[in-house]
C-alpha cells in the first residue's frame, strides 16, 4: 500500500511541476478540463496492474485536489477580449 501512495505522490508532483512551469494562474483558469487530462493521462500510463491503477487514482485525486485549492486560494487569470487581442485578467481568489 506503501508504494500506491508514493508512486500517486510522484506521479502528481511531475504533473504538477510540468503545470507549474507554465504561468500557474492562467493554467488554473481551466483547471477542470486539465484534471480530467491529468488523471485520463496517468490512467493510460498505469493501465495494467491493480497497483498501476491505484497508484493513477492517487495521483489524480493528489492533482485534482491542489488544483482545486490552489485555485480558491490564489486566484486565477482568465482571457478577455480587448478590440484586437486578448488580455489575461486577474480574477481574485473567493
Amino acid at each position: 500500500m506503501f508504494f500506491y501512495i508514493i508512486a500517486g505522490l510522484f506521479s502528481a508532483a511531475g504533473i504538477l511541476f510540468l503545470l507549474a512551469k507554465m504561468n500557474f494562474k492562467r493554467v488554473l483558469w481551466l483547471d477542470v478540463p486539465i484534471d480530467i487530462a491529468a488523471t485520463a493521462l496517468l490512467v493510460i500510463l498505469f493501465f495494467g496492474t491493480f497497483a498501476g491503477m491505484l497508484a493513477a487514482a492517487i495521483g489524480g485525486s493528489i492533482i485534482s485536489m491542489v488544483l482545486y485549492i490552489s485555485k480558491k486560494v490564489v486566484g486565477y487569470q482568465k482571457p478577455k477580449w480587448n478590440k484586437y487581442r486578448f488580455v489575461w485578467v486577474d480574477v481574485p481568489p473567493r
